[in-house]
């Protein structure tokens, strides 16, 4: 790939707050080929780049109107050179410049793409790093209810006490197990919605933080699941 090329799927990258990078990391990790902690990498996306969203966008739009416009209105080689030059100066092939273009909007088009299958599997929830997107989306108009039909859905979080994690790989299988038991009770029942499950492997805790949490989630069989791997896990408080 030439260097305009790699500029347009930097910022298609940034635009989408390193949403397929997350998903490559995340699909490595779900399937025990990577043992990472990935915690300081999304909270430099959610913290540092969230913010600058809307520029990388506008970049890559940029981006994807000039190499556009070069192809079709290529630099005119003059007389002099040999035929490299002359090659390297004639515009790009179309299917060629088709193939760059879909691949930049697939990654910038990515997180809408997954978000409203964000609950399907913890790989794609994890894969969704900003307020909008964690939460399913781009906000939707919403029918205003009756204040006693309408429900309250309050962001609650369970912390729990994990032991004999003793690096960011056990963090990540810990992450593992912990969301794959919530993907189990969360399709059984949709009283509850899980957004993220954090893991502090040093100070030995997990957070599980979603919508009535606190009311619907069975504690005990997450804990149960950790123990059995061989993380003794009790529940500490909920908020």
């Amino acid at each position: 790939m030439d260097t305009d090329t790699y500029m347009g799927m930097t910022l298609a990258l940034l635009g989408s707050n390193l949403c397929l990078l997350f998903l490559v990391l995340n699909v490595l990790g779900w399937l025990h080929f990577l043992h990472a902690d990935l915690t300081p990498l999304e909270n430099f996306a959610e913290t540092t780049l969230s913010p600058w969203q809307v520029h990388f966008q506008t970049a890559t739009a940029g981006w994807l109107i000039f190499s556009l416009l070069v192809n079709v209105f290529p630099k005119k080689s003059s007389g002099g050179g040999n035929d490299s030059e002359k090659k390297s100066q004639s515009k790009r092939p179309w299917h060629r410049t088709a193939l760059i273009v879909a691949s930049v909007v697939a990654t910038l088009a990515l997180p809408h793409l997954l978000a409203p299958h964000r609950n399907r599997h913890p790989i794609i929830r994890r894969s969704l790093i900003g307020d909008n997107l964690a939460m399913g989306g781009m906000k939707q108009p919403q029918t205003v209810l009756p204040a006693e039909d309408k429900p309250a859905a309050v962001e609650q979080e369970l912390v729990f006490s994990v032991d004999n994690m003793t690096c960011g790989g056990c963090g990540s299988h810990v992450r593992n197990l912990a969301e794959s038991n919530l993907n189990g009770q969360e399709g059984a029942s949709s009283s509850f919605t899980v957004n993220k499950v954090q893991v502090d492997w040093r100070a030995g805790v997990m957070s599980v933080h979603g919508t009535h949490v606190t009311d619907f989630v069975d504690r005990g069989a997450i804990a149960a699941s950790l123990d059995k791997e061989g993380y003794p896990t009790s529940f500490l408080y909920s908020q």
